[in-house]
């Protein structure tokens, strides 16, 4: 039998559950962000080279994936990062497939 709010029987969740379930989301969300914050950090200079050495043997990009992979970057936090690395400036890309590349000027980041 499925028990819906109209059920003889059912009571809502206390607020205290959604409260709690709030809370781990956002931390967990925010874990994200430290991770994701951590490896463009970590990681700006190798994934210039990277793309770099992708677009000279290739003529195209590398996909978000090849990119990912490359590096060890966590399935889930690849498309943070890469975005996170294109709004720093060291990567671009447009919505042409294989368009990801190193952006005119990454070298002077961080510099």
């Amino acid at each position: 039998m499925h028990l819906t709010a109209q059920s003889p029987g059912w009571s809502a969740p206390a607020l205290d559950v959604f409260e709690a379930a709030w809370r781990k989301q956002q931390q967990a969300r925010a874990e994200a962000a430290a991770t994701a914050t951590t490896a463009v950090q970590r990681d700006a200079a190798r994934a210039t080279a990277y793309v770099a050495g992708v677009w000279e043997r290739t003529g195209a990009g590398p996909t978000w994936t090849e990119l990912g992979d490359a590096l060890g970057w966590p399935p889930a936090l690849r498309e943070r990062i890469i975005r996170t690395l294109a709004r720093e400036g060291v990567l671009t890309y447009s919505t042409e497939p294989r368009s990801l590349a190193v952006a005119d000027h990454a070298g002077d980041v961080g510099d």
